[in-house]
């Protein structure tokens, strides 16, 4: 699949400034879903852009915003070691005090620890 925002409301044509976030919204509660169902979903920037325009025939004013693969979950072990030894390694994610913050840019919220050891 291929998400894509539209970029300017259709009663004035002004420009939606939201519009990425409208579709990430979007594409998570299809996220969601899709989970609730067993279907699992991986979104990546990592794709041509132009090349989806293109194919796609997209019109003036829409916006590709990610590539979207959904699927059932296969056998691991018909992975390559590399790709296999990733897909079952535990998943490590920033500490909150690296992008929570309050007040200002940087200022950690007084509820936000600095980690005590990070697990990998």
């Amino acid at each position: 699949m291929l998400s894509v925002a539209k970029l300017t409301f259709d009663e004035d044509r002004s420009p939606n400034r939201h519009a990425l976030h409208d579709v990430g919204l979007a594409v998570e509660n299809l996220v969601l879903q899709a989970l609730s169902q067993d279907v699992f979903v991986h979104q990546t920037a990592g794709f041509e852009v132009e090349k989806a325009r293109d194919l796609l025939n997209l019109p003036a004013g829409y916006e590709p915003v990610a590539m979207i693969a959904l699927g059932y979950l296969g056998d691991p072990n018909t992975l390559p070691e590399k790709l296999r030894d990733r897909e079952l390694s535990p998943r490590v994610r920033k500490p909150l005090t690296e992008f929570v913050y309050g007040g200002r840019w940087g200022q950690l919220l007084s509820f936000v620890k600095e980690p005590a050891e990070k697990h990998r």
